[in-house]
């Protein structure tokens, strides 16, 4: 299991060394504890396996008057009443839960769980003797030596009450699942690294992979050098003679016109078949939503590596970076005839060499709703532990509001008029769901925090909050968790 965001952290943090052990079986239905009723914070339970702080994609979900948001660290989904505003109860799930979805007939809810390469079914129907039980876990495993095929699934998406979608991050596919059999169908290959986020609208599935490339790399090359493009001969300083001990050659970091860079996956989920693929979106994508016209906007952070990149042509360093390692910024795409238009970058920040002042700084771009009148974005910066609003049809900053540490997931309610009303936001650091009035998209209002069970150690999550937060930069634009994801 590739765990390099993990590792990341840990390095940061502690290492922190306990065993971890799952034992599930493919489609096994088993029933969780009784559903229980929390009048007050009571002592969390001691979870048996190491803490890990994994992605999450869409991490809340509004079903049948109530709000379920993934409770990461405990591996519990927790259920909100929107009424009362009160933790209703608690569904014991995997390890890491990180996605979820409801079904399109609210009849059940299904979430991904990232360590236990797994998806808990929650039944959701009220009527049901099993309301609010995990009945089933959809997981796929090879035939003969039992090792999974289902590795460290995110995003989470329903074409319909028959079908859903699941990004296999790791796998870099997408598993299609037959709903009622709760079988993996088929997989659809994404030729880029570390798909999470994915979403439905319509009949087309959009899919962005998270670590999606920016044209850039070393500038090596074979044969005659164009010095443009290739500054050094890669066979012979990195290949015949290890890079490390290599010497003589000179290095840039460049942008070559011919590295792929594939950022948004278009399929179409009547047949599962690939109809589009844009590039040259951003560097780390991390969420997306798609408006009733099949308007495709992005969170993410574009990657300025080249900014200083020519350190073997021209000496660069830290002093051409400006210390500005990202561009925070919502892409939009547009589609006409089922072909995408030149892409718009919404810029969060002025650009370099204007800096932001440092409370107006919207570091790492990460959750993104939509309306449904389509006019409002509300979106979070999850390193600046903010939430604001953006016109989607110019991309002007509206409002803001400070939450608690590292929002990455909004569930958006809107009025019987289609304009934003409510957004359910989860805080992952400090593990807390605000509840916020974004009705006057320019005075945003938490109503209310919500702070849910926490296993969590008060030193690792201090550290994780340490990591994640651009408080340590100077522009406040990019934190440690910006470049070790």
């Amino acid at each position: 299991m590739r765990l390099a965001a993990i590792a990341a952290s840990l390095l940061v943090l502690a290492a922190l060394a306990t065993s971890l052990v799952t034992a599930e079986t493919e489609n096994a239905s088993r029933k969780s504890p009784a559903v229980k009723t929390v009048d007050s914070p009571v002592a969390p339970t001691p979870i048996s396996h190491s803490s890990y702080m994994s992605p999450h994609a869409s991490p809340l979900a509004i079903n049948n008057g109530h709000v379920f948001v993934v409770n990461t660290p405990d591996d519990t989904v927790d259920i909100i009443q929107i009424k009362s505003r009160k933790i209703v109860g608690r569904v014991k799930v995997g390890i890491d839960p990180v996605g979820i979805a409801a079904r399109p007939d609210g009849k059940e809810v299904w979430v991904t769980n990232h360590v236990s390469d797994s998806v808990s079914i929650i039944d959701t129907e009220q009527k049901s003797k099993s309301y609010l039980q995990v009945i089933a876990t959809v997981q796929r495993f090879h035939p003969t030596n039992k090792s999974t095929r289902f590795d460290e699934p995110v995003g989470i998406a329903f074409a319909s009450n028959d079908k859903a979608y699941v990004a296999l991050s790791s796998e870099n596919t997408i598993a299609v699942i037959n709903v009622a059999q709760r079988k993996v169908t088929k997989l659809l290959p994404i030729t880029a690294q570390d798909p999470r986020a994915i979403t439905v609208q319509g009949d087309r599935l959009y899919v962005i992979p998270f670590e999606s490339n920016n044209k850039s790399q070393l500038s090596g090359g074979t044969g005659e050098l164009d010095k443009e493009y290739e500054t050094f001969d890669a066979w012979q300083h990195s290949i015949a003679v290890n890079n490390v001990l290599s010497l003589g050659h000179v290095t840039d970091i460049i942008k070559h016109p011919e590295v792929p860079d594939r950022d948004l996956y278009v399929f179409d989920t009547n047949t599962d078949e690939l109809v589009e693929v844009v590039d040259t979106l951003g560097t780390l994508l991390y969420g997306l939503t798609v408006d009733s016209n099949g308007k495709v906007f992005i969170a993410q952070a574009d990657a300025r590596n080249d900014a200083n990149g020519n350190a073997g042509t021209k000496k660069h360093g830290l002093k051409e970076l400006e210390n500005r390692a990202f561009l925070n910024q919502i892409t939009s795409v547009t589609f006409k005839d089922g072909k995408p238009e030149k892409p718009h970058f919404f810029q969060l920040e002025p650009l370099p060499p204007n800096h932001p002042e440092r409370e107006l700084a919207l570091a790492t771009p990460f959750a993104i709703q939509i309306s449904d009148d389509d006019t409002t974005l509300v979106a979070s910066a999850a390193s600046s532990d903010t939430i604001f609003t953006l016109d989607a049809a110019t991309g002007e900053i509206l409002g803001r509001v400070q939450v608690d540490a590292v929002p990455r997931g909004i569930a958006l309610q809107s009025d019987s008029s289609g304009k934003a009303s409510q957004a359910w936001v989860l805080n992952a650091v400090a593990n807390t769901v605000s509840l916020l009035d974004v009705s006057n998209p320019a005075k945003l209002k938490v109503i209310e925090t919500i702070a849910l069970q926490d296993s969590t150690d008060s030193e690792v999550k201090r550290g994780r909050i340490a990591f994640n937060t651009a408080a340590a930069s100077t522009t406040g634009t990019y934190s440690c968790a910006s470049c070790h994801p």
